[in-house]
């Protein structure tokens, strides 16, 4: 399976710069072996705000379900400060799957 990792700014933070929200994620996820993906959108019902500005997104190709387990886990005992993280769980011809937050 495959996850989608998208960044929700909270009020207030607005990091417009790419390479450095790369930065900030790619310390907070060190751990883990992401992949850069741009931004993307995502259904508004599925947003923690009203913000309808695009999410920066990573991903994790070919997680394990202990990975998947473990980066739900971990954003929840440490959350990003400044945003939302919201995970979706990806597989060959399936409709993406939100997992964190439920």
């Amino acid at each position: 399976m495959d996850l989608r990792l998208c960044f929700e700014n909270k009020a207030g933070v607005n990091i417009d710069d790419t390479d450095v929200f790369r930065h900030y994620a790619e310390n907070y996820l060190s751990g883990f072996d992401v992949r850069w993906a741009g931004d993307v959108s995502i259904a508004h019902n599925l947003r923690q705000t009203g913000n309808l500005q695009p999410m920066w997104q990573y991903r994790i190709d070919d997680a394990s379900h202990a990975c998947r387990d473990y980066l739900c886990e971990y954003l929840t005992r440490n959350p990003m400060a400044g945003y939302f993280v919201h995970v979706f769980e990806v597989g060959p011809g399936l409709t993406d799957r939100k997992i964190h937050p439920v």
